[in-house]
């Protein structure tokens, strides 16, 4: 038997991929001697053995241009109850302000800086970049990972960072 061909369905191609969950993290980078970070709605876990870690950078970002010139990033996964901290990562520019100033946080491996004050936090050697359409991701191998206030993660929720 034939299985029956489903016509397409006429759906908002933006507001379905919106609903895939992801967590929301801050990538802390540092390269000659500048501290940047963005807030990243786009990271996963790619593979057990070895652990890595794959992010994903808007070409546009201040933060893609110093992942160029880096060995190292740092993911910290925001806590439920920190909404203004993704969006001072997520809505402000290193080109404009110096964001790492404003929260507390902590040097790890090579002086990348990672949230003081977050779920979990890892550090991460590039393995690998590669170009994904108007970004590039980034895998990391994990080097160290650190449990700092658990769980509950702070979701993406559509094109804003919001508790359940």
């Amino acid at each position: 038997m034939t299985p029956e061909k489903t016509p397409p369905v006429n759906t908002d191609l933006d507001s379905a991929l919106r609903l895939v969950p992801g967590p929301v993290a801050v990538i802390g980078v540092a390269a000659a001697g500048v501290n940047g970070g963005l807030t990243a709605a786009w990271l996963t876990r790619v593979s057990h053995e070895p652990p890595l870690l794959l992010v994903s950078v808007g070409h546009e970002r201040y933060t893609h241009e110093l992942l160029m010139g880096s060995r190292q990033f740092t993911v910290s996964l925001l806590a439920a109850d920190q909404v203004p901290v993704g969006r001072l990562f997520g809505l402000q520019s290193r080109r404009d302000k110096d964001k790492w100033s404003e929260v507390d946080h902590v040097l790890l491996g090579e002086d990348v800086p990672a949230l003081a004050h977050c779920s979990a936090r890892f550090l991460c050697h590039i393995e690998n970049r590669f170009e994904t359409g108007d970004h590039d991701c980034w895998v990391g191998r994990v080097l160290t990972a650190e449990i700092i206030a658990g769980e509950p993660v702070l979701p993406l929720r559509g094109s804003d960072y919001a508790p359940s």
